[in-house]
């Protein structure tokens, strides 16, 4: 499994790859066609960072600059020598890392999804352990109010966040958990979400977003709580 951990700074897409051994020719991929322009964002970041992909044989790279696409749930390189985007064939990759603009490492593992729409999808790594916290990062295109876009030209279509968070356990599968306490204490039997709910207040933890989902489930499983599926 990847998700080692590992330090560097982030530069540009325009310069050389910091392994010159490294052949990126290898890598399985098609040339990105360019998305539809609509309001919204197709991507996780707007910028490029320099990523770290465990591919399915074994090798790893540190190397390449990559940027998920959330639209088409796929991890795309810039080929320097190509001068090209490419989207990595999924089939050949197991996951891979990337530090973002505020510093945060974001980890990404493959796997297997056998509910609604099953296949292999990308999943964003919130907190590991027995049970593991997990985000699908989708982004839909949805219709919209008819609007001009900057060129003057009228469109109907938007990009909208359709994240999706789940609860995962290799024995017991997925179960899907809304960002919210209540959401939270939904996982739960009854006779366990008061105690939740007092452990949640002695950390002094509000659950107002992301980031505090985290922080309360961290403690909430620290204390031994196990989540109903």
């Amino acid at each position: 499994m990847l998700f080692l951990v590992w330090s560097f700074t982030q530069i540009a897409c325009a310069q050389e790859s910091t392994n010159p051994n490294w052949d990126a020719q290898k890598i399985k991929g098609v040339r990105l066609l360019p998305y539809p322009s609509y309001t919204g964002f197709p991507f996780l970041t707007s910028e490029w960072c320099m990523g770290k992909v465990e591919f399915t044989n074994g090798e790893i790279s540190d190397t390449l600059f990559v940027r998920y696409s959330s639209f088409k749930d796929e991890l795309i390189y810039y080929n320097k020598t190509a001068g090209a985007q490419i989207s990595i064939d999924k089939a050949s990759i197991n996951g891979f890392e990337f530090i973002d603009t505020d510093g945060r490492t974001r980890s990404f593992r493959k796997q297997y999804f056998d509910d609604f729409m099953k296949g292999n999808r990308y999943f964003e790594i919130l907190s590991s352990g027995e049970t593991t916290l997990l985000a699908y990062r989708k982004v839909g295109l949805n219709t919209t109010s008819a609007y001009r876009d900057v060129s003057g030209i009228l469109k109907n279509m938007t990009y909208d966040l359709a994240y999706q968070f789940y609860f995962y356990s290799p024995e017991k599968g997925y179960t899907l958990v809304r960002i919210s306490q209540s959401g939270l204490l939904a996982k739960f039997d009854k006779k366990r979400q008061r105690p939740i709910k007092k452990l949640l207040r002695k950390n002094r933890i509000k659950i107002d977003g992301e980031s505090s989902f985290i922080l309360a489930w961290k403690a909430v499983e620290k204390e031994g709580y196990k989540v109903v599926f």
